[in-house]
């Protein structure tokens, strides 16, 4: 279907992007649009760059807000309207006192990850400060993280 031999040719990231050839090759066949889990920004860049080539096949980013780094794609056939209203993602509240002992990043992702959760499933995770911070998962996750 895809000419995957020739858009393999030279990638860094080929685990990634054998699964978002796998994804494409599913919205063709099916007419219907594919998400992506989210993908790192060079993840991203590099699947762009191999799919800019294709008109058969198109992707939207989005990531929950226009600044963020992890993103998912939606993936369609080229006739289909596809904006990013269509790419699911959700805003999770990790709320706690962090008044005297500030939590960071690391903190945040760590606490997700150590429920089992895999990073692909998790995209930025912005520190509010003392008011905890919010992470933008897949749809998936809320009742999981509930």
């Amino acid at each position: 279907m895809l000419p995957r031999e020739d858009l393999l040719k030279g990638v860094e990231n080929r685990e990634c992007v054998v699964r978002v050839i796998d994804q494409a090759e599913q919205a063709i066949k099916t007419w219907e649009v594919v998400l992506t889990d989210f993908l790192s920004p060079p993840e991203l860049a590099e699947v762009q760059q191999v799919f800019g080539r294709l008109s058969d096949v198109q992707m939207v980013p989005w990531g929950g807000y226009p600044q963020a780094e992890r993103q998912r794609l939606a993936i369609a056939r080229s006739e289909l309207p596809l904006d990013c209203s269509q790419v699911e993602v959700v805003p999770l509240s990790i709320a706690g006192n962090f008044l005297f002992d500030p939590a960071t990043h690391r903190d945040f992702l760590g606490a997700l990850l150590g429920t089992g959760i895999v990073r692909e499933k998790v995209g930025d995770i912005l520190v509010l400060g003392e008011r905890g911070a919010q992470a933008i998962v897949v749809a998936e996750l809320v009742d999981f993280c509930r």
